[in-house]
């Protein structure tokens, strides 16, 4: 996968990067970091440069998510539970992304955009509970900043020693979805208990 990636950008050059984040949106499988960190590595070497670099990846990242937005907006849950599985949506990774929502609402857009799975698809309740357009790319484009420059500068930095960069997201995304679960079973049992 991260040779495919390679060989898009390399091929394309920064079109080949937005087509890399596009593709990480409509394919959840292609994991945005490796997109951005190889941006960051060719510019590193001198084939790319640095801000045009992040603000491709800023533009991939925003346009996934608008893309998203409107999957909700005209489609809803209905649509997303029919048709998800082709854009390999997964149930509980929507039901994560819902409950970002109802704890934080249009704020979820902001926060949620650092957080794998949840920065993917949290546009998706925010599409179906059809809020404010311009107030979500506006949170979206914030929220998407953080995540887009370190994983650029992280590739810019690293180099072609980006193998460090996979074993630090690897280990990272562990700990998020535990207490993403935690979180969950917690909510579960207090409206049980509630209820």
């Amino acid at each position: 996968m991260t040779n495919y990636i390679f060989i898009l950008i390399n091929n394309l050059g920064y079109f080949g990067m937005f087509i890399g984040m596009v593709l990480e949106a409509v394919i959840i499988i292609i994991p945005s970091e490796f997109i951005l960190a190889t941006g960051g590595i060719l510019a590193s070497r001198g084939i790319f440069s640095f801000w045009p670099v992040f603000f491709t990846g800023l533009l991939g990242s925003v346009f996934c998510a608008i893309v998203i937005y409107f999957m909700g907006y005209f489609g809803g849950r209905t649509f997303v539970k029919k048709y998800g599985k082709y854009f390999f949506m997964k149930e509980n990774d929507i039901n994560k992304s819902n409950s970002w929502f109802n704890k934080y609402g249009l704020i979820a857009a902001l926060i949620g955009r650092n957080i794998p799975i949840v920065r993917t698809l949290i546009s998706l309740p925010i599409g179906v509970a059809r809020l404010s357009f311009i107030k979500f790319v506006l949170f979206t484009t914030i929220g998407s900043i953080p995540w887009t420059f370190l994983f650029v500068y992280f590739g810019y930095s690293l180099g072609n020693n980006w193998i460090i960069l996979k074993e630090f997201t690897d280990r990272l995304k562990i700990p998020i979805i535990i207490l993403l679960l935690v979180y969950l079973i917690s909510k579960i049992y207090y409206k049980i208990k509630k209820g």
